[in-house]
């Protein structure tokens, strides 16, 4: 494995975060097009912008993996869904365009305040069945462009278990790829069996793994994420499951400041 970090781990232009990546020594990425003063997800194409991006990743050698294209997939407000698959179709175009294979979504929540927060009408079946309705939708394009689809198991989304990302992901594999976070994979109940969630996740997942997460998890009151090294996720089990099951593509560091990139860095490199 080789380490790679999300662009938006770093502040300044499009070219300064393609330096501070390369100063680090980082060969991958997971970009967001915030990185480049764009919207995560455009309405159009700036083509101008794009070859500023593709030429930057050519100058530092920094390979974009992959992209952002979270959208709550779920919403119950069904404007902002729609906007979302809108948006997702231009994203397919850029991403083939950048020559990006893999863009990651969000499942999403029922909760209307945030995508990335729990709502009990998740685990309805219903849920489920309008989240293969919106894959359906933007399958057309991203089969088009020859784009994957990336998805975590994370706590607070429809997709919170690894056997419900199982099922997500046979019914439109090979289209759909997993991406995998051992910290999203944790609520605050599974931090005492921690390890065996993730043994189980890997053994149900492991053959989907496009792209793997780095980040930690801390828990007082709730439950938050910190850099990796800094909280309690069993990093020597997590590590060694992506070597046990021959994973071969990058480790993405995210949910960390700028300044806690070389520590982050020193911790994953002697594990790996």
């Amino acid at each position: 494995m080789e380490l790679g970090i999300f662009s938006r781990t770093f502040s300044g232009s499009a070219e300064d975060v393609f330096k501070k990546m390369y100063k680090h020594g980082f060969s991958y990425t997971h970009y967001n097009l915030s990185s480049a003063g764009l919207e995560t997800m455009p309405m159009e194409m700036n083509k101008e912008e794009l070859n500023k991006i593709k030429n930057y990743s050519n100058k530092y050698s920094v390979v974009l993996h992959g992209i952002s294209g979270t959208f709550n997939m779920i919403a119950p407000d069904k404007d902002e869904k729609q906007d979302g698959i809108k948006r997702f179709n231009t994203l397919c175009e850029i991403a083939d365009f950048l020559d990006i294979r893999l863009i990651s979504l969000c499942t999403g929540s029922k909760n209307p305040k945030s995508k990335w927060a729990w709502h009990e009408d998740n685990d309805l079946e219903s849920s489920m069945d309008e989240l293969f309705e919106t894959t359906v939708l933007i399958l057309k394009k991203a089969k088009q462009y020859g784009v994957a689809l990336g998805v975590e198991p994370e706590k607070s989304n429809v997709i919170n278990s690894a056997a419900k990302a199982k099922a997500y992901v046979d019914e439109f594999a090979p289209h759909l790829k997993i991406i995998m976070d051992g910290a999203n994979l944790l609520g605050r109940e599974d931090i005492p069996n921690m390890k065996q969630v993730m043994l189980d996740a890997f053994e149900t997942l492991h053959e989907y793994i496009v792209q793997a997460h780095a980040k930690d998890i801390a828990t007082k009151e709730n439950i938050s994420f910190v850099a990796a090294g800094e909280g309690q996720l069993d990093y020597n089990t997590y590590i060694s499951l992506f070597k046990k099951y021959n994973y071969t593509g990058p480790l993405v560091l995210h949910g960390l400041s700028e300044a806690q990139v070389p520590k982050s860095i020193a911790f994953l490199k002697e594990l790996i």
